[in-house]
């Protein structure tokens, strides 16, 4: 519950600590890039922007304002593997062909080392033999650290606007 009560007190803030243009560039870069990694199906790379101990989870809109239960919570390096295991087909569910839109990154330096950043998603779906539709919108709520020079997911909370999820939940958010 850390990301979730720390992100509602960072977004109280009017004045959030600024990062410098070359961490934000990074930070951005690196959100695309998960958006990007997703939509092409590469796991095994999408798994790879996160530290060892590294945080996926999500959770509607209304249990983050209530504190309630997430849908999902992957931690660490064996967590993340099963998530990737799953989409991988191990765990074989059908899914279609998904956009990532990501805007409105706001990037704020919490340390030398360490980032937050808040952003919203829209990802579409194309099923087979189907019209492109909406499949989940919502906020990202993400921490970061600079490893070896390179900055990684330290915690990535995706909340869900909807409290209805869409069939087939199966896509990386």
């Amino acid at each position: 519950m850390a990301l979730i009560e720390e992100t509602a007190r960072s977004l109280a803030r009017s004045d959030p600590r600024p990062a410098d243009l070359a961490t934000e560039r990074a930070i951005v870069a690196l959100i695309n890039r998960s958006a990007r990694l997703a939509d092409d199906r590469d796991y095994l790379g999408w798994m790879d922007l996160f530290a060892d101990d590294g945080e996926y989870s999500a959770i509607t809109f209304e249990n983050l304002s209530y504190k309630g239960l997430r849908l999902f919570r992957d931690v660490g390096r064996s967590g993340l593997h099963e998530r990737v295991a799953f989409l991988m087909g191990l765990l074989q569910v059908p899914r279609g062909k998904t956009v990532h839109l990501v805007s409105n990154i706001e990037v704020s330096a919490d340390g030398p080392d360490a980032a937050s950043a808040v952003s919203n998603y829209i990802v579409a779906r194309t099923g087979e033999l189907e019209h492109t539709k909406l499949h989940a919108a919502g906020r990202y709520l993400d921490r970061f650290v600079r490893l070896d020079g390179e900055w990684r997911f330290k915690e990535r909370l995706v909340v869900v606007d909807s409290n209805l999820l869409p069939a087939e939940f199966t896509e990386l958010l």
